[in-house]
C-alpha cells in the first residue's frame, strides 16, 4: 500500500515537473518570437534553449517530456495564425522536427560536457568553459538544422533564405546557451558564494551598468564596452553567479531596445543589426565565463598552496615532536638496555654508546665518544671497520658476527662477542651512521668448546664400542654379529637393485688335529694368518670377511655371479696355500688347507637371507665328502 502511494507521488511530481516545463517553453518560445528579425519566425535570441541545456544539465531525462510538449504548444499556436493554413502533413511535419531538434539540443550538449569535463564545476575551471563553449555552440548545429530543414519542407520559407536563417537560428541557440544557461546552473551555487562589496558598491555597480546601457542602447553612443571592466570588477569581488545575472541583464536591455529600434544596432541592415547584437552578447558572456574561470582557478591555486603550506607546517610540526619522542625513547632505550649498543659516523668514531659498552671495554662513555674503534679496540679495529664498511656501502643489515680479542684488561683473557649491525640514514635515504648491538659470549664460547670436546670423545667411544661389538676378539675381523647383519642389509639392498648376491663359507682341513699337534696358542696364530690372508685378498670395500665360528670363516661378494665367486674362491685358497702353515698330522697336505662352500643368488622378497647360508654349507659339506682342499659349488 505505501508502495503504491509512493509510486502515485513519484508520478504526480513527474507530471507537474513536465506541466511547468510545458509552461516555461511555451512563454520563451513566444518571447523569443517577438523578437523576431527574419521571415519564418526565426529569432534573435532562443530563449528556450537556454532554459533546457539547464534543465537537461540538472535533471536528466525526466524534463524531455515537458520540453516536447512545450515545442508542440508553442509551434501549434504560431502555426494555426499562419495565412494560408498549412496542411495537416505540413503541420506534424514542423511540429515533429522542432520538438525532436529541442530534445536533442540539450541532450548533445550536455553529453559533451559530462563525458569529457575533467572537473565536477565546469565554471571554476578554463578547459571545462572552453569546453562548455564547444558544447554550447556545436549542439545547436542539429537543431537549426532539423528546425529549419522542416520549416522550409512546410513551405513557411524559402529555400532562398534557409542559409542565413540556418546561420541566424543556429546563433540565436547558441547566445542563449551562453547568456542564460550559465546563470541558471550558477544559481543552485548562489547561496555558498561570499560578497565582498559593501552596500556603496553595489550600489555603484547596479548605476554604473544601468547608465552605461541607457546611453548605448538609448542613445546609439557607442560605450557599450565601458561595462567590461565593470564586469570584470564584479567578478572579482562577486564571482561567477553575480557577474553572469549582470550579463543576463545587459544583454535582455540591448535585445529589447534593439527590438524597439533603439541603440545603434538597428542603423544598419536587420541581418547586420542581428549580426552585431549577437556578437555583442557572445564576446560579453565570454569574458565573463572565462575570467570567472581563471580567478577561481587562481582562488583555488591559492587555496591549495594555502592548504599544501599548513599541512606542510603540521607535518613539520609532527615530525620535530616524532623525533624529539623518538630521540628520548632512543637515549632511555640506550641507558636500559642490557645488551652494548653504540652508534659510529662514517670516520669510525663513537658518537653514542651505552654503559654495558662502555663496562665491556673496561672504559668509561666518555672515554668512547670521539674516539675511533683503533683507539679503543687496536687488535679487533681491522675486523669490524670491514663490517661497519660493508654495512655503510649496502645500506643493509649485518647479523650475528662473531669478535674475538685480548682486551685492556690483560687477567680476563680473550673475550668473544656476537655484533649486529644495521644502517641508520639520513633524510637522503644514504647511509651515514652504524648502529651496533654487542653481546658477551666468552662463557658461552668456552661452554662450545667444552661441549665439542666432550661430544668428540664420545664418538671416539662409541666408534670403539662398535669395534668391541663388531669384530672378533682374536683375529680382528668381522664377528658372527656383524655378518649376520651386513647379510640382510645387503641382501634388502641387491633384491631392490636385481643384482647376484654370493657367498663362500670355508673351514680350516683337520683344524682339531692342528690343535691337538701344535697347541692352542699356535692354533690361535694360525686363525690369525688365514684371518688376514682373507681380507687381503678381498679388496672390495662392499666385501666382507667374518669369523663364522672355531675355525670356519665366511665372506659375503655382493654383485658377484657365480662364476665370479669360484674364482674367489680359488684365489683364496692359493693365498692360504702360499702362508705355508706345516701341518703333519693333515690326511691331504703336509701345510693347513681350507674347504671351500661356494654358492650365489639373485635376491628377492619371496626368498630369505639364510637361504644363501643353508646352500653354502651344503657345498661346504661336499667339498669335505669329495677330499677336502678344493671348492665346491653348490648344485641343486
Amino acid at each position: 500500500m505505501k508502495g503504491n502511494w509512493l509510486l502515485q507521488k513519484g508520478i504526480f511530481q513527474f507530471l507537474i515537473l513536465n506541466l511547468l516545463i510545458a509552461i516555461a517553453y511555451a512563454i520563451g518560445v513566444d518571447l523569443s518570437h517577438k523578437f523576431a528579425t527574419l521571415p519564418a519566425t526565426v529569432a534573435s535570441v532562443w530563449f528556450p534553449s537556454g532554459m533546457t541545456l539547464a534543465l537537461v544539465y540538472l535533471l536528466g531525462d525526466r524534463v524531455f517530456l515537458g520540453i516536447a510538449v512545450g515545442s508542440i504548444l508553442a509551434i501549434s499556436l504560431d502555426l494555426l495564425k499562419v495565412d494560408p493554413p498549412i496542411s495537416i502533413f505540413n503541420f506534424l511535419l514542423v511540429n515533429a522536427g522542432c520538438a525532436l531538434g529541442n530534445c536533442l539540443q540539450p541532450l548533445i550538449a550536455t553529453y559533451l560536457i559530462k563525458k569529457f569535463a575533467k572537473h565536477k564545476n565546469i565554471f571554476s575551471h578554463v578547459d571545462t568553459v572552453l569546453l562548455y563553449v564547444v558544447a554550447a555552440i556545436f549542439s545547436p548545429i542539429v537543431f537549426a538544422t532539423i528546425g529549419m530543414t522542416s520549416i522550409c519542407l512546410a513551405g513557411l520559407a524559402s529555400w532562398h533564405n534557409y542559409g542565413i536563417s540556418w546561420l541566424t537560428w543556429w546563433i540565436a541557440s547558441a547566445i542563449a546557451h551562453l547568456i542564460f544557461t550559465p546563470t541558471i546552473l550558477l544559481y543552485k551555487k548562489s547561496r555558498k558564494l561570499e560578497y565582498r562589496l559593501n552596500k556603496w558598491e553595489v550600489r555603484l555597480v547596479l548605476i554604473s551598468f544601468l547608465l552605461i546601457s541607457w546611453v548605448s542602447f538609448g542613445y546609439s553612443y557607442r560605450v557599450e564596452y565601458l561595462l567590461l571592466p565593470i564586469l570584470i570588477w564584479t567578478v572579482g569581488r562577486c564571482g561567477k553567479f553575480f557577474a553572469s545575472l549582470l550579463v543576463s541583464v545587459v544583454s535582455l536591455i540591448a535585445i529589447f531596445a534593439s527590438v524597439q529600434g533603439y541603440g545603434f544596432y538597428t542603423k544598419v541592415s536587420p541581418n547586420e543589426s542581428l549580426m552585431l547584437l549577437q556578437s555583442f552578447m557572445a564576446v560579453f558572456s565570454l569574458t565573463s565565463l572565462i575570467l570567472s574561470a581563471v580567478i577561481d582557478g587562481r582562488t583555488e591555486a591559492k587555496e591549495l598552496l594555502k592548504q599544501a603550506i599548513e599541512n606542510l607546517e603540521y607535518t613539520v610540526n609532527q615530525r620535530t615532536e616524532e623525533l624529539i619522542e623518538s630521540k628520548a625513547q632512543l637515549s632511555g632505550f640506550f641507558t636500559s638496555a642490557p645488551v652494548g649498543m653504540g652508534i659510529v659516523d662514517h670516520q669510525l668514531r663513537y658518537i653514542q654508546v651505552n654503559q654495558v659498552l662502555a663496562d665491556m671495554n673496561y672504559r668509561s662513555v666518555d672515554e668512547h665518544l670521539g674516539k675511533t674503534l683503533q683507539e679503543i679496540l687496536p687488535d679487533v679495529s681491522l675486523m669490524a671497520e670491514g663490517f661497519y664498511s660493508q654495512v655503510l656501502k649496502t645500506g643493509e643489515v649485518l647479523l650475528n658476527q662473531e669478535i674475538s680479542s685480548v682486551v685492556a684488561d690483560k687477567s680476563a683473557g680473550i673475550k668473544t662477542w656476537l655484533a649486529s649491525f644495521f644502517p641508520i640514514f639520513n633524510i637522503d635515504n644514504i647511509p651515514y651512521c652504524v648502529g651496533f648491538v654487542v653481546i658477551e659470549i666468552s662463557d658461552r664460547k668456552k661452554a662450545e668448546a667444552d661441549m665439542q670436546y666432550a661430544e668428540s670423545m664420545l664418538r671416539q667411544a662409541n666408534l670403539e664400542l662398535e669395534k668391541l661389538v663388531n669384530l672378533d676378539g682374536l683375529t680382528k675381523i668381522a664377528n658372527r654379529r656383524c655378518f649376520d647383519n651386513r647379510l640382510e642389509r645387503e641382501w634388502q639392498r641387491l633384491s631392490r637393485e636385481q643384482q647376484p648376491m654370493s657367498l663362500l663359507l670355508l673351514d680350516i682341513d683337520y683344524f682339531k688335529r692342528y690343535n691337538d699337534c701344535y697347541g692352542h696358542q699356535l692354533g690361535d696364530d694360525c686363525l690369525n694368518a688365514i684371518a688376514q690372508a682373507l681380507e687381503q685378498t678381498l679388496y672390495r670395500p662392499a666385501d666382507l670377511v667374518a669369523r663364522y665360528g672355531g675355525e670356519e670363516f665366511v665372506t659375503i661378494l655382493p654383485n658377484t655371479d657365480l662364476d665370479g665367486a669360484f674364482r674367489v674362491a680359488e684365489q683364496i685358497r692359493g693365498a692360504i696355500a702360499n702362508l705355508e702353515i706345516p701341518h703333519q698330522n693333515s690326511d691331504i697336505s703336509d701345510i693347513v688347507t681350507v674347504s671351500i662352500g661356494v654358492t650365489s643368488l639373485l635376491p628377492s622378497p619371496q626368498q630369505k637371507s639364510s637361504t644363501l647360508i643353508k646352500q653354502a654349507d651344503i657345498a661346504l659339506y661336499s667339498a669335505k665328502q669329495q677330499g677336502r682342499n678344493r671348492a665346491i659349488v653348490f648344485d641343486q
